[in-house]
């Protein structure tokens, strides 16, 4: 595995998050020495815990519930699977030896890479009419994901973004109870009942309504974050395209492109929910790119 300059916005994604949530340690602690100690020891330990053998098992199983094939998907697809591995390897020598192959049970035509020593392949890419030499191209694009540090950087990014989700749930449950809390005291101070009725109520909306606007200002670097990531992710795939083109699978993945094109819902490229959230560039931009490379034989991942 190798870090890729396309994984650079899910460096930054994870540091905005890592950002946010010292934001919300440093709140509960009142100390930011303190409050980075604790959050950087939440990352490393949530984090780090995901690319043991115990993170591959919450993925495969819990996560993904994903299965080992069958005799007869291993029949076909372990040919396909062990020539693309040694390719991979002799492409790039420090890619891990210890790689699993598993099939997700849906009907999708797709695959995907997780982590740093799983791939797996949806059900629905052994029902369908995909030959041999197209399965081999898109194994070998789910090895360059991991090859090339992009599983690795994602799940920083996920895990982080998971971080945040929590903090801010845990923070806006707290401002709750604050609420009721000040607004208590508030009450305490009004020698009649409607007064401390009004009182109550009144103290009761600023803190939710603070809490409101903390949590939106959040949400804005949330969004930010989201939005570098999904871009870093579709300058991956174009990545991979590349790698797999230096395997010699570069016409079989455009073939299976041109067979499948537009299934992957990314049709409407200029979209402005794609550019923003899209997590693989147009089809046809991907062939335009793969047959570019190969036409001018200067293969380029970074």
């Amino acid at each position: 595995m190798k870090f890729q300059v396309v994984n650079t916005g899910l460096i930054i994604s994870l540091l905005i998050n890592f950002v946010i949530s010292f934001f919300f340690v440093s709140i509960f602690v009142n100390d930011d020495a303190l409050g980075l100690g604790i959050t950087l020891l939440i990352f490393i330990c949530s984090i780090g815990i995901l690319y043991t053998s115990v993170g591959d098992w919450w993925y495969r199983k819990i996560v993904l519930n994903l299965r080992e094939p069958n005799e007869a998907e291993a029949r076909r697809l372990m040919p396909i699977y062990n020539e693309v591995y040694k390719r991979a390897i002799t492409e790039s020598p420090n890619l891990s030896k210890d790689i699993k192959l598993f099939v997700y049970d849906d009907d999708d035509i797709n695959a995907f890479a997780i982590g740093l020593r799983t791939i797996a392949v949806h059900q629905g890419m052994l029902v369908n009419n995909i030959y041999d030499n197209e399965i081999a191209a898109i194994l070998g694009h789910e090895f360059a994901h991991i090859a090339n540090g992009d599983t690795f950087c994602t799940i920083l990014a996920i895990q982080s973004n998971a971080i945040v989700s929590i903090f801010r749930t845990l923070f806006s449950f707290l401002m709750v109870i604050a609420a009721k809390i000040v607004g208590f005291f508030v009450a305490l101070a009004f020698e009649t009942a409607e007064g401390a009725e009004n009182g109550f109520t009144i103290a009761d909306a600023c803190v939710r309504g603070l809490n409101w606007l903390l949590d939106k200002f959040v949400l804005i670097f949330v969004a930010i974050s989201v939005i570098i990531a999904q871009y870093s992710r579709r300058q991956h795939e174009l990545a991979a395209d590349n790698f797999t083109a230096r395997l010699g699978y570069g016409q079989p993945m455009i073939n299976f492109f041109q067979r499948y094109e537009g299934c992957d819902g990314t049709s409407n490229v200029l979209s402005l929910s794609h550019l923003l959230y899209g997590t693989h560039p147009n089809m046809q931009i991907r062939i335009e790119n793969l047959q570019s490379k190969i036409n001018s034989n200067t293969i380029d991942i970074k």
